[in-house]
């Protein structure tokens, strides 16, 4: 038993000090998200926001990817090695997604100042060939007055 527990030990020790294989790359994925053009309450009957400028923002509010949601109010987001070398030093988990675009563009009742905001959440992991991709999504946009 013991000599099994020294094998396991070692094998362990020993995967966990081999470097990602050399070409292997690790990409960040913000699933295909919906915007709704409302402050966030019910959103399944809610109409989409298109063209709507939404980034990812990650630590003290440091832009590190924008896009704009097509016509039916959903985007996504990809981000490569290089692009991940842009990301402050904190855990994705600390970033969040801000729908900078003004509510009263989509609904002229919505306020014009303000912003929607989700955080994001770790939804999966996958390996593709050389690639680790970590794919994330929305917890649920919701108004803020403040940007």
């Amino acid at each position: 038993m013991a000599l099994k527990l020294v094998l396991f030990v070692t094998v362990m020790v020993a995967a966990l000090a081999l470097p990602i294989a050399k070409g292997t790359s690790v990409v960040v994925e913000v699933q295909p998200s919906f915007v709704p053009c409302s402050l966030g309450a019910n959103v399944t009957a809610t109409p989409p926001f298109p063209n709507a400028q939404v980034q990812l923002r990650c630590g003290a509010g440091n832009v590190v990817a924008s896009t704009t949601t097509n016509a039916s109010g959903v985007f996504s987001f990809s981000l490569d090695s290089t692009r991940l070398s842009l990301l402050p030093t904190v855990p994705l988990n600390h970033c969040n997604l801000v729908v900078t675009t003004p509510l009263s563009t989509c609904n002229s009742t919505l306020p014009p100042v303000g912003v929607l905001e989700s955080r994001i959440q770790f939804i999966r992991s996958s390996v593709l060939g050389l690639r680790i991709v970590l794919t994330f999504g929305p917890v649920g946009f919701r108004y803020s007055s403040s940007t």
